[in-house]
């Protein structure tokens, strides 16, 4: 693990403690049990850490969905603004490009460590007027014309609303949305997707598990099996990206900002660039 992701998850305690305001004791015992976790399982990845941490905040705090009402904000803040971006979208030269550029744009609701502002609207248009860094939204569009599946892998409450609109530029039915098992950081769910209405433009599946990214060998048999059969596999997101780029996939696209320099320094890009790439690069 590098020092920098060690950092990154002291950042995420601190954050919901802030955010809890526990008594000292409870806060103690939290932030020293993460130190022992962190310091005995060095070999584990980012994801699973992370996975573990927010297990234990869960516990430690006494709440099962520790971002509730930011996840129900962020999703009411795209909802209410959906018609402009659908409006901006659909008058544009290229509205799948458009369509998938504000998917990447959405991964900026995030309230782990590299926690959004309050300004999400703001933020959204300031990376509008950015260009992909990486752009396979061409190779991308040829991939989905071919593949009788798709499985798109979803990442943050918010975020999926742009998500929706993807999906629906992109007009096939033979997409399988996939959501996480459980609450963990502003993840989406179920309950999420229900409340923007992807279930109403595609089937959404359950993984399975509790992570804040995609590890197979922890998903449902269910999940497991619609991702060995697909495609084509479109990865949304930081944390999604962290659990599966060493698949090594030749059918997986990711989509995302490069939310911190290892993962930038990985992808030849800067800290905030925005990117479409494919797996096998």
């Amino acid at each position: 693990m590098r020092h920098e992701c060690y950092f990154c998850h002291i950042r995420t305690i601190e954050k919901l403690i802030d955010k809890f305001k526990p008594d000292e004791n409870v806060a103690q015992n939290f932030i020293f049990s993460v130190h022992k976790l962190i310091d005995s399982n060095r070999e584990l990845s980012n994801p699973q850490l992370a996975t573990e941490i927010h297990r234990m905040a869960k516990v430690h705090l006494s709440n099962t969905n520790l971002y509730a009402e930011e996840k129900l904000k962020a999703n009411e803040i795209l909802l209410k603004e959906y018609p402009y971006w659908e409006t901006i979208v659909n008058k544009s030269e290229n509205p799948f490009f458009t369509a998938a550029k504000l998917s990447v744009i959405g991964n900026i609701i995030d309230y782990g460590a590299q926690s959004v502002g309050d300004d999400i609207s703001n933020q959204i248009e300031s990376f509008f007027r950015k260009d992909l860094i990486i752009d396979m939204t061409l190779e991308l569009k040829n991939e989905i014309k071919k593949a009788k599946n798709i499985l798109y892998l979803g990442d943050n409450s918010g975020e999926i609303v742009f998500d929706k609109l993807f999906i629906e530029t992109m007009k096939p039915q033979n997409i399988t949305f996939a959501v996480r098992g459980m609450p963990v950081i502003n993840d989406a769910t179920l309950e999420d997707a229900a409340q923007v209405g992807i279930d109403n433009v595609c089937r959404v599946l359950s993984n399975g598990f509790d992570a804040p990214s995609t590890l197979i060998d922890f998903c449902s048999d269910e999940f497991v099996y619609e991702y060995n059969n697909a495609d084509l596999i479109i990865s949304k997101g930081q944390g999604n990206f962290e659990g599966l780029m060493e698949s090594r996939r030749p059918n997986i696209f990711f989509l995302l900002i490069a939310k911190c320099d290892p993962i930038a320094n990985l992808l030849g890009v800067n800290k905030n660039d925005m990117v479409v790439s494919k797996s096998d690069l």
